[in-house]
């Protein structure tokens, strides 16, 4: 799936616009840079024509100054350059990642089925890892030496019509080249991502499971699987590094066609006495200057190609919808809520019905416990009262209100839902039962552990509500992770 120019600058100008004064700078040092590059070789071509005329150490002492000075000068612009590009590029790509877990968690249940935790942590962090290049060094060096070409095309066609106009469209042709060879090899770049992503999904559930997987005896089928992924994966990888590699190998040859064109004009100009030494010397350093855009822009081609891969597949997982769409109702009355399920049928597969006809009644301030063996919907009405799905069939009704009708943001106010697995983070006590919430006062805290009855606890930490706990519960009692999830 081939990416267009549009595609690569609409995400560069959307990620990039908030930045614009970095970018501004950035332009004006890469611009100061380019100047410096150019005037190099002209200070040499000056100095070594002095140097065959015989002329006063003076002169050939001050071009010598000028020419370490500039050089000094071009390495604290590349200094600056670097830092500034490195610092656009991070920005650039958290955003990115910010948008697309904002996305990812307003994605329904299905989506979350489809794709496992370690595939969108690989899509999520590794494809917009491949996209850092594309928005720091991309711009850094592609546009940088796009000017610094044309800048080089234009000084050599003022020494000579003839050299400026054969390695113009030697420039030109490599440039084409380049870009023909990295427009037609995307593909292998998004089938090879993808093939990592799974990997990495596969990784990510296995790790979660092993101490079923060793109490069940499935070690070798989980390794057998793994290295089914790997054979699998060689292939694919191969075919996108050769894509890679052939893009080195037309460089290496554009190079030596560069500099026999170089040579060749060059030695003739000069037995004809058109040149002097000093302009041999500036026609070779600017066609190996003219060598180190065209190789830069190589570089960024290349990456060009994982880059368009990574957009493919952000733009992917941006254009999934959600199947849940939000109501734009709010429940008016405040208190107790009155919870009504009207002939509700559900399944997560079409052949295989979990509930059917479900007639529940709760009425305001009253509570109902469910009981069931193991896969008889207890859960699944859970999940459907806070619509992590929606039902078959049937109506679902808060205050005689249809939860279908009410805002996200209504409904989960509303209803507190506490999972069966624990899920605490490794964060402070007061970060993990307030959400993050800094609004939420200690008082208010205290007062809801010692109503669940989590006094001794709590009087047992060595930092009080700033004691940081272990991910997943580690260091806590069943009972305790379970009472800690409740307030």
């Amino acid at each position: 799936m081939k990416v267009s120019l549009k595609e690569y600058l609409n995400l560069l100008s959307k990620y990039l616009k908030s930045q614009i004064n970095s970018v501004i700078i950035l332009a004006t040092v890469l611009a100061g840079n380019i100047i410096l590059q150019l005037a190099n070789p002209q200070i040499l071509r000056y100095f070594l024509d002095e140097a065959t005329k015989g002329d006063t150490a003076r002169r050939l002492t001050i071009a010598a100054i000028i020419f370490i000075g500039a050089a000094i000068l071009q390495q604290g612009f590349n200094l600056i350059a670097t830092y500034l590009s490195q610092n656009i590029g991070w920005r650039a790509t958290n955003g990115l990642r910010v948008d697309l877990i904002e996305h990812c968690i307003n994605l329904d249940m299905e989506f979350h089925k489809a794709h496992q935790p370690g595939e969108l942590i690989e899509r999520i962090d590794g494809d917009v890892n491949a996209l850092f290049n594309f928005f720091s060094k991309f711009i850094l060096n592609v546009l940088t030496n796009g000017v610094l070409l044309m800048g080089i095309l234009l000084l050599l066609l003022r020494e000579d019509l003839r050299i400026g106009l054969s390695l113009g469209v030697f420039a030109i042709a490599a440039l084409c080249i380049l870009w023909y060879l990295q427009s037609t090899k995307v593909d292998s770049w998004v089938i090879d991502r993808d093939a990592y992503g799974k990997l990495y999904g596969f990784i990510g559930e296995q790790i979660t499971s092993t101490e079923d997987i060793r109490s069940s005896g499935a070690k070798n089928y989980v390794m057998n699987r793994f290295y089914d992924m790997l054979r699998k994966l060689l292939p694919i990888t191969t075919k996108a590094v050769m894509n890679y590699y052939n893009m080195w190998s037309a460089t290496l040859i554009i190079f030596t066609l560069g500099n026999v064109i170089a040579f060749g004009l060059s030695a003739y100009l000069f037995k004809k006495g058109v040149i002097t030494i000093g302009t041999v010397y500036l026609i070779f350093s600017y066609t190996e200057l003219l060598a180190r855009p065209i190789e830069q822009i190589r570089q960024q081609l290349q990456d060009l190609q994982k880059a368009g891969a990574s957009i493919t597949r952000v733009k992917e997982l941006l254009g999934t919808k959600s199947k849940i769409y939000e109501g734009e109702s709010e429940l008016t009355s405040s208190g107790s809520i009155e919870v009504n399920f009207d002939n509700v049928s559900f399944s997560y597969e079409e052949d295989s019905q979990v509930l059917k006809d479900i007639c529940v009644q709760v009425p305001k301030g009253k509570i109902l416990g469910v009981l069931g063996h193991t896969g008889s919907g207890k859960t699944t009405l859970a999940k459907l009262l806070v619509r992590l799905y929606d039902v078959d069939s049937g109506k679902i009704y808060l205050n005689n209100c249809s939860i279908e009708e009410l805002t996200f943001k209504e409904l989960r106010d509303k209803i507190a839902y506490v999972t069966q697995e624990v899920q605490l983070f490794q964060a402070s006590v007061r970060d993990n039962l307030t959400m993050f919430n800094k609004n939420v006062k200690d008082e208010e805290i205290l007062k809801v552990l010692y109503d669940v009855g989590l006094n001794q606890w709590y009087e047992g930490l060595s930092d009080g509500l700033g004691t940081v706990l272990q991910a997943g519960g580690g260091g806590l009692s069943a009972g305790e992770a379970q009472l800690l999830s409740f307030c």
